[in-house]
């Protein structure tokens, strides 16, 4: 049976807003809104030179191999299955590295609205509290977790409307409260061009509707349209709440944790009802958030671990639950980690500990999205005798040049994670020393431990022959 006659129930509208609810990351928004009013120029290179031509691609590779295991099946198909299990590898254990960036952003956001005397140690008394939370709710049932995650995504659009509305209105009423000029909104290297990474950030995992792709009415004709509709969408709430932002904090005074509470504060009142609702509203997804990405990541690291390509321990799943308990415990250890040394690091400021782990979780993440475009490209040489019902347009140089695009971007990208004043010709060792040292640790001891399975797993068929 071929892909046009697929039996599954998920058009247009539907994939769509599964890929809203998958990239959708509202702990990044004020991130965003840091570029300032060049942001909207950012905004713009990246629709055209990046979501287009990853759009395609995704829709491509989605059509032609719709396989359940979407990034991790396609590269294991172009490279073999040690370099799929790197990519596993990196987004399991970002999944530990990102909690605390989220749950930092949770703390302030409840410091901020409920606390504002909570001290930074307090704050992080609260994220190792949520982090081991988040743990249980994952390891106790399958249904709670996809739960929260539905929940978190109907949380972060309802904030992100609420705050667009507010910053617009504050334009109208006050007008705005940062300058928006032909000249502001020109890039360059002051004008916080080091944030572009975040927005490259923000549009990463279109690919995982791919692992749907059995499940769609006609993944053909439906999903390179639904996947360029939802990236459009995606691009016009993020730009939509980051303006809103704008319209009303003045950049100079823009705090990268409080700085939803602080737009809607001279609007509606220190204290407000509806403010203490958008908090809430903004807590409880972060919460869904990083369920999504410790669940399913998780699983793929388990799955992986079952194949002897990880540890065994890593493979455990709970007996009643059906869920990789082993797995997740050990993303909660290394949350608690990287909350503990990062805290040492940022020296009593929430905001710098929270770049600083969200830029080393990030790099960790968004790297292996090398393996995914660099696998486009090698099964497109490769393997030309699969039937490709959708087809990037323009033959093998067009696509080439779409992979290699995105790449460039994808590794501009990893370099101002760790480097940020790099355009400005200025690397900060404080802050770049740590990330660079905690990405290249990961990567080792990535290496080692997938090595190191292998040889366990090679020993034990040899024993059982």
């Amino acid at each position: 049976m071929g892909l046009n006659s697929s039996k599954g129930k998920m058009g247009i509208s539907q994939i769509a807003l599964f890929c809203m609810c998958a990239v959708i990351v509202l702990e990044t928004l004020t991130a965003s809104a840091s570029i300032g009013p060049s942001g909207l120029f950012w905004w713009g290179i990246t629709l055209v030179f990046f979501i287009v031509p990853y759009s395609l691609i995704t829709s491509e590779l989605g059509t032609t191999y719709p396989a359940e295991g979407g990034i991790y099946d396609w590269i294991r198909r172009a490279f073999g299955a040690r370099m799929s299990t790197r990519a596993v590898y990196l987004y399991w254990l970002a999944g530990g590295l990102w909690m605390p960036a989220g749950y930092i952003l949770f703390a302030g956001m409840f410091a901020r609205v409920f606390m504002p005397e909570l001290s930074l140690m307090g704050q992080v008394v609260i994220v190792l509290v949520m982090s081991w939370l988040t743990i249980a709710f994952i390891n106790f049932k399958t249904s709670v977790g996809i739960w929260l995650t539905v929940s978190g995504a109907v949380f972060k659009i309802t904030v992100i409307m609420i705050l667009g509305v507010a910053g617009f209105y504050h334009l109208f009423m006050h007008g705005p409260a940062n300058e928006f000029s032909l000249q502001t909104m020109l890039p360059s290297a002051s004008s916080g061009i080091g944030f572009l990474a975040v927005i490259v950030y923000n549009l990463v995992g279109l690919e995982l509707v791919a692992c749907m792709g059995k499940e769609l009415r006609n993944p053909v004709r439906d999903m390179p349209r639904a996947i360029l509709l939802a990236s459009l969408a995606i691009a016009f709430l993020y730009v939509f709440g980051s303006m809103g932002i704008l319209m009303a904090i003045p950049l100079a005074n823009l705090n990268l944790v409080s700085g939803i509470v602080d737009a809607l504060g001279p609007l509606l009142g220190e204290g407000s009802p509806l403010i203490i609702l958008v908090c809430l509203f903004f807590m409880l997804s972060i919460i869904g958030n990083q369920v999504t990405w410790a669940m399913a990541p998780s699983r793929a690291a388990a799955e992986a671990a079952r194949e002897g390509e990880l540890p065994a321990c890593i493979g455990r799943w709970h007996p009643e639950n059906n869920t990789p308990y082993w797995a997740n415990r050990i993303l909660g250890i290394v949350s608690t980690v990287i909350t503990l040394v990062y805290a040492w690091f940022a020296q009593g400021d929430n905001a710098s500990m929270f770049w600083s782990v969200f830029s080393f979780s990030s790099a960790c993440i968004i790297i292996s999205y090398l393996l995914f475009f660099a696998s486009f490209i090698k099964l497109r040489l490769s393997d030309k005798s699969t039937p490709r019902p959708f087809k990037v347009p323009g033959g093998i140089p067009v696509a080439i040049g779409c992979s290699l695009l995105c790449m460039a971007f994808i590794f501009t990208c990893a370099l101002l994670f760790i480097f940020p004043d790099l355009p400005k010709g200025v690397v900060d060792w404080s802050h770049s020393g740590p990330i660079l040292t905690g990405v290249v640790l990961v990567l080792i001891v990535g290496e080692m431990i997938i090595r190191r399975a292998e040889k366990a797993h090679t020993r034990l068929n040899y024993a059982t022959k």
